[in-house]
């Protein structure tokens, strides 16, 4: 968990890349996280498409994503304004 995906959940030193390379089992949750993006620079699209296509990033290069409330049980966190497809918010029961 962490806030922004393109920089500290995977740059830092205690991100996820570094995890991986230490050889710890870690996991996106997906839900939890945002990215620093400006919408009007490349790849020029709305804010939470940007957040998709890095969580998109990481689950193929870096490791696996899931969903807050398959952790915790209660209701997933989601932005009022967030209108990605269902994917991204796949509640298992």
């Amino acid at each position: 968990m962490g806030v922004h995906e393109n920089m500290c959940v995977i740059g830092r030193s205690f991100g996820l890349r570094n995890m991986v390379r230490l050889g710890m089992n870690v996991v996106l949750m997906r839900d939890l996280t945002d990215t620093m993006y400006n919408s009007k620079q490349w790849p020029f699209v709305p804010h939470f498409t940007g957040t998709s296509l890095m969580t998109e990033y990481i689950e193929t290069y870096v490791c696996p994503s899931m969903v807050s409330c398959d952790f915790t049980g209660q209701s997933q966190f989601r932005f009022k304004n967030d209108n990605r497809p269902y994917r991204f918010y796949n509640c298992r029961k």
